[in-house]
């Protein structure tokens, strides 16, 4: 029973401090370069719940949590998350219809190309040259964003905003620097200080129950590590300006993008240093 006791209340802190991630991630972001801090720093921050369960995880030789997680997170944000952004910021838009700028297109364009690392190691296992792969092209998409990814003079490009809402963006953007950067802290210690009691707690539940911990990993842990980039998304798209839904579509394709490269590669480098293997 303790366990899952322990587990909900792990749970419960962790998605707060997913939400203290993403509301300090929200607010850094509208300070800084839209695009980079969108699909970039923001997307980074709402994925390192996420990549601090994948590698507390793969540390304790749990590879099928940490598998389960990021398989279960990415199902999450390319169907509910994609859907709520584009379905509720077409609706709160007058012409009924968003459309995407030619930046954040390039990143689908990238994701689509990086799905082949995680296909690669669904055919032939752990293997380092997937590795170095994964985390090269990571660094090349950073790269790439930073020298050409730039979304083009956002707000001019969204002349169908009233008063109301550009009255209501420039108090959003009185927000202090310290009060994001407090966010960050804020949801940084508390994953730190719960996310590893909370996967010993999924997989005790799991071994009590005879499920296998993936099947539990798959559906609980991207609810906690997935909260902030979800309310994130609808908190931005439903203003109706096409900047805030290609900065929510930016963020989500952004993170997406590190699972598939960066936490791909990690995870094959340690398959084949700690000798899991591929089921």
């Amino acid at each position: 029973m303790w366990w899952y006791v322990q587990g909900l209340f792990c749970f419960c802190f962790l998605v707060l401090a997913s939400w203290c991630v993403g509301e300090g991630g929200e607010i850094l972001g509208k300070k800084y370069d839209a695009s980079i801090i969108g699909g970039l720093v923001i997307a980074w921050l709402n994925t390192a719940p996420e990549a601090i369960f994948f590698i507390t995880a793969l540390e304790s030789d749990n590879p099928r949590f940490a598998i389960g997680a990021v398989s279960g997170s990415t199902i999450v944000v390319c169907t509910i998350a994609l859907g709520a952004c584009l379905w509720i910021g077409t609706r709160a838009r007058s012409s009924g219809n968003v459309t995407l700028q030619p930046s954040v297109k390039n990143q689908c364009w990238v994701l689509l190309v990086s799905v082949l690392i995680p296909i690669s190691t669904v055919l032939v296992g752990f293997q380092n040259w997937i590795g170095f792969f994964g985390l090269g092209f990571y660094v090349w998409f950073l790269f790439y964003s930073l020298q050409g990814n730039q979304l083009e003079n956002s707000k001019e490009h969204d002349l169908e905003v009233g008063m109301e809402d550009d009255h209501h963006e420039e108090e959003e953007d009185d927000e202090p620097t310290w009060k994001g950067v407090s966010y960050l802290v804020a949801g940084g210690l508390l994953i730190v200080l719960f996310s590893s009691p909370f996967i010993n707690s999924i997989v005790e539940i799991a071994n009590d129950l005879r499920v296998n911990p993936i099947l539990l990993a798959f559906f609980f842990a991207p609810i906690a590590s997935e909260a902030p980039e979800i309310l994130e998304s609808i908190s931005l798209s439903r203003k109706g300006n096409s900047q805030n839904i290609n900065i929510a579509y930016s963020n989500l394709i952004g993170g997406t993008i590190t699972k598939t490269t960066l936490l791909s590669g990690i995870l094959c480098f340690y398959g084949v240093a700690r000798g899991f293997e591929w089921e």
